[in-house]
Protein backbone atom coordinates (compact mmCIF):
# COMPACT_ATOMS: atom_id res chain seq x y z
CA UNK A 1 0.00 0.00 0.00
CA UNK A 2 1.15 3.21 -1.46
CA UNK A 3 0.82 6.21 1.32
CA UNK A 4 0.37 9.63 -0.13
CA UNK A 5 1.78 12.53 1.39
CA UNK A 6 -0.39 15.23 2.24
CA UNK A 7 2.98 17.86 2.18
CA UNK A 8 3.44 17.13 5.86
CA UNK A 9 6.23 15.26 6.40
CA UNK A 10 5.72 14.60 10.54
CA UNK A 11 2.79 12.64 9.26
CA UNK A 12 4.68 10.30 7.11
CA UNK A 13 6.10 7.34 9.21
CA UNK A 14 4.26 7.90 12.28
CA UNK A 15 5.38 11.08 13.59
CA UNK A 16 8.53 11.54 11.08
CA UNK A 17 11.87 11.02 11.66
CA UNK A 18 10.89 8.08 12.83
CA UNK A 19 12.84 5.62 10.49
CA UNK A 20 15.96 7.81 11.80
CA UNK A 21 15.01 7.80 15.65
CA UNK A 22 14.51 4.31 16.27
CA UNK A 23 16.74 2.60 13.62
CA UNK A 24 16.05 0.05 11.59
CA UNK A 25 16.07 -3.81 13.56
CA UNK A 26 19.59 -5.02 11.97
CA UNK A 27 20.98 -2.03 13.24
CA UNK A 28 19.55 -2.48 16.72
CA UNK A 29 20.59 -6.24 16.65
CA UNK A 30 24.09 -5.63 15.42
CA UNK A 31 24.66 -2.67 17.92
CA UNK A 32 23.25 -5.14 20.62
CA UNK A 33 25.68 -7.82 19.89
CA UNK A 34 28.98 -4.80 20.03
CA UNK A 35 27.65 -3.96 23.12
CA UNK A 36 26.79 -7.52 24.40
CA UNK A 37 30.63 -8.82 23.40
CA UNK A 38 32.50 -5.93 25.08
CA UNK A 39 30.17 -5.71 28.19
CA UNK A 40 30.94 -9.59 28.62
CA UNK A 41 35.10 -9.33 27.57
CA UNK A 42 34.78 -6.22 30.38
CA UNK A 43 33.00 -9.25 32.68
CA UNK A 44 35.24 -11.51 32.05
CA UNK A 45 38.02 -9.71 33.62
CA UNK A 46 35.86 -7.74 36.37
CA UNK A 47 33.07 -9.30 36.78
CA UNK A 48 33.95 -11.32 40.00
CA UNK A 49 33.74 -7.75 41.90
CA UNK A 50 29.85 -7.92 40.75
CA UNK A 51 29.54 -11.69 41.88
CA UNK A 52 30.99 -10.90 45.54
CA UNK A 53 29.06 -7.98 45.84
CA UNK A 54 26.28 -9.72 45.02
CA UNK A 55 27.15 -12.19 47.37
CA UNK A 56 27.90 -10.03 50.16
CA UNK A 57 24.70 -8.28 49.68
CA UNK A 58 22.92 -11.62 50.58
CA UNK A 59 24.87 -11.76 53.83
CA UNK A 60 23.09 -9.35 56.10
CA UNK A 61 19.63 -11.08 54.73
CA UNK A 62 20.66 -14.23 55.83
CA UNK A 63 22.19 -12.72 59.20
CA UNK A 64 18.87 -12.15 60.31
CA UNK A 65 17.62 -15.32 60.13
CA UNK A 66 21.09 -16.46 61.96
CA UNK A 67 22.44 -18.23 59.16
CA UNK A 68 25.94 -17.64 57.53
CA UNK A 69 26.51 -17.23 53.87
CA UNK A 70 29.68 -19.24 52.40
CA UNK A 71 31.45 -17.49 49.69
CA UNK A 72 32.62 -20.31 48.06
CA UNK A 73 28.98 -21.32 47.53
CA UNK A 74 27.50 -18.13 46.87
CA UNK A 75 30.28 -17.37 44.07
CA UNK A 76 28.28 -20.27 42.31
CA UNK A 77 25.06 -18.77 42.60
CA UNK A 78 26.37 -15.59 40.96
CA UNK A 79 28.66 -16.70 38.45
CA UNK A 80 25.18 -18.01 37.04
CA UNK A 81 22.92 -15.11 37.68
CA UNK A 82 25.43 -12.25 37.68
CA UNK A 83 25.11 -11.82 33.27
CA UNK A 84 21.80 -10.60 33.67
CA UNK A 85 23.10 -7.12 34.02
CA UNK A 86 25.40 -7.12 31.13
CA UNK A 87 22.33 -8.44 28.82
CA UNK A 88 20.44 -4.97 30.32
CA UNK A 89 22.83 -2.64 29.88
CA UNK A 90 23.62 -3.94 26.15
CA UNK A 91 20.22 -3.29 25.34
CA UNK A 92 19.84 -0.11 26.91
CA UNK A 93 22.83 0.85 24.80
CA UNK A 94 22.33 -0.47 21.37
CA UNK A 95 18.80 1.64 21.10
CA UNK A 96 19.56 3.87 18.63
CA UNK A 97 17.67 7.93 18.54
CA UNK A 98 17.71 8.18 22.41
CA UNK A 99 20.95 10.80 23.96
CA UNK A 100 22.98 8.86 26.44
CA UNK A 101 21.97 10.98 28.62
CA UNK A 102 18.24 9.81 28.50
CA UNK A 103 20.03 6.48 28.64
CA UNK A 104 21.65 7.02 32.14
CA UNK A 105 18.97 7.12 34.50
CA UNK A 106 17.09 3.89 32.76
CA UNK A 107 20.91 1.82 32.75
CA UNK A 108 22.01 3.29 36.69
CA UNK A 109 17.90 1.81 37.87
CA UNK A 110 18.23 -1.03 36.02
CA UNK A 111 21.40 -2.17 36.95
CA UNK A 112 20.66 -1.69 40.85
CA UNK A 113 16.97 -3.32 40.50
CA UNK A 114 18.85 -6.12 38.91
CA UNK A 115 21.75 -6.48 41.11
CA UNK A 116 19.11 -6.31 44.60
CA UNK A 117 17.19 -8.76 42.41
CA UNK A 118 20.33 -11.32 42.26
CA UNK A 119 20.90 -10.58 46.05
CA UNK A 120 17.72 -11.92 46.29
CA UNK A 121 18.48 -15.12 44.70
CA UNK A 122 21.22 -15.61 46.04
CA UNK A 123 19.37 -15.08 49.78
CA UNK A 124 16.73 -17.87 48.25
CA UNK A 125 19.04 -20.45 47.45
CA UNK A 126 20.68 -20.08 50.77
CA UNK A 127 17.58 -20.41 53.15
CA UNK A 128 16.28 -22.90 50.97
CA UNK A 129 19.26 -25.13 51.42
CA UNK A 130 19.42 -24.47 55.08
CA UNK A 131 15.76 -25.43 55.52
CA UNK A 132 15.81 -28.30 53.22
CA UNK A 133 12.10 -26.43 51.36
CA UNK A 134 11.72 -28.32 48.14
CA UNK A 135 9.19 -25.41 47.28
CA UNK A 136 11.39 -22.72 48.69
CA UNK A 137 13.90 -24.31 45.72
CA UNK A 138 11.64 -24.15 42.79
CA UNK A 139 10.44 -21.02 43.79
CA UNK A 140 13.58 -19.76 44.18
CA UNK A 141 14.36 -22.02 40.33
CA UNK A 142 11.38 -20.04 39.01
CA UNK A 143 12.96 -16.74 40.26
CA UNK A 144 16.03 -17.61 38.43
CA UNK A 145 14.82 -17.97 35.24
CA UNK A 146 12.76 -15.34 35.40
CA UNK A 147 15.41 -13.19 36.67
CA UNK A 148 17.80 -13.85 34.08
CA UNK A 149 15.80 -14.01 31.00
CA UNK A 150 12.56 -12.01 31.55
CA UNK A 151 13.38 -9.18 34.19
CA UNK A 152 16.33 -7.22 31.88
CA UNK A 153 13.63 -6.97 29.32
CA UNK A 154 11.03 -5.87 31.51
CA UNK A 155 13.21 -3.18 32.64
CA UNK A 156 14.17 -2.25 28.88
CA UNK A 157 10.64 -1.98 27.94
CA UNK A 158 9.63 0.57 31.43
CA UNK A 159 12.90 2.60 31.97
CA UNK A 160 13.77 3.72 28.72
CA UNK A 161 11.76 6.20 27.27
CA UNK A 162 9.61 4.63 25.06
CA UNK A 163 7.93 7.23 23.93
CA UNK A 164 11.66 8.65 21.80
CA UNK A 165 11.87 5.22 20.17
CA UNK A 166 8.12 4.47 19.47
CA UNK A 167 7.18 7.85 18.70
CA UNK A 168 2.64 7.58 18.50
CA UNK A 169 0.68 9.33 16.79
CA UNK A 170 -1.58 12.26 18.16
CA UNK A 171 -4.89 11.28 16.72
Amino acid sequence: MTRVSNGDDSDNNMGGGTGKRFGSLPVFFLRFLAFSTLLYLIHLKAGFIYMRVVAWGASPLLAIFGKKLVLANALKVTEEISLNPVVYLSLVAAVTGVPWKKRIRPAVAGYLILTAANILTVFFVFMSAYLKDERLWAGTEFLNLTINFFLPLLLWFVLMPIRDIFPFRNS
